[in-house]
């Protein structure tokens, strides 16, 4: 994109200098090159695009390996927490029938010496 040089830098000392470089550009020309300029960032813009939606497969897929990597690690924690609390149970039964088991140990104890005393 080539212009006029005092166009382009602003510099305006003469106002009508400035006003006949304008009725004498080449305003087709400026037309093209606006088309090519387009033409070229529309390229880009699509280029760009593309990457992006690269991108954007990469991200999804990483997203969807995170998912099914974090429910698999959930269901074996839940798995976990669950053999857990039935081995909890388990033992707190055993920890129960023991003290069923001592409490009448005691009362047979008792009920031994109870009939010793007794003349």
């Amino acid at each position: 994109m080539v212009l006029d040089a005092e166009f382009c830098t602003g510099n305006s000392q003469d106002t009508t200098k400035l006003i006949r470089n304008l009725n004498d550009h080449n305003w087709d020309r400026l037309e093209q090159e606006y088309i090519i300029c387009m033409k070229h960032h529309g390229e880009t813009e699509q280029e760009l695009y593309s990457r992006v939606s690269k991108l954007l497969q990469v991200f999804t897929a990483w997203s969807e390996t995170t998912i099914a990597c974090d429910e698999t690690r959930a269901l074996k924690r839940f798995k976990t927490q669950m053999q857990h609390v039935q081995n909890s149970e388990e033992n707190l039964e055993k920890k129960r029938k023991h003290y069923v088991d001592v409490v009448k140990a005691f009362e047979s104890a008792l009920a031994l010496l109870n009939d010793r005393i007794k003349p």
